[in-house]
């Protein structure tokens, strides 16, 4: 009888390991864990896609990130579509976009980097980012 309450426990333990990842249930919640001090911030300056208007999150290193939450994926892949469209003609620094859930978000990261949009792996907190996107619920 000891063995079984050993193996069972055991068992608990080893599956408890194996679920680390922290699930999110809102964009918020994701991006909140990725640094103590994020901070909303005003996000009228920026582009309203599909009648949507971001909130935007400021981070320690005064980089920022805008979150558009979409009432579904198909609405979310236009707002994607329309922000393409919209900055082919730009030549400036372009931000990283992740997709996630009915979620667009756009990091815009102050590297400096010899690509139009830096990689992931340049930035600060680009990688934080994308992990926590992905375990949202």
């Amino acid at each position: 009888m000891k063995k079984f309450f050993f193996v069972i426990l055991i068992s608990f333990l080893f599956l408890s390991a194996c679920s680390s990842q922290q699930g999110y249930s809102s964009a918020y919640e994701a991006i909140s864990s990725i640094e103590e001090n994020v901070t909303p911030t005003d996000s009228s300056s920026n582009m309203n896609l599909e009648g949507i208007q971001p909130s935007s999150y400021q981070l320690p290193n005064e980089e920022i990130i805008s979150v558009y939450e979409f009432d579904s994926t198909e609405e979310r892949d236009a707002g994607k579509k329309h922000f393409d469209e919209s900055t082919q003609l730009l030549s400036s620094h372009a931000p990283i976009v992740y997709q996630a859930g009915n979620y667009l978000v756009f990091y815009y990261s102050s590297v400096a980097s010899k690509f139009r949009t830096p990689e992931i792996n340049e930035t600060t907190y680009g990688a934080k980012i994308e992990k926590a996107l992905k375990s949202i619920e």
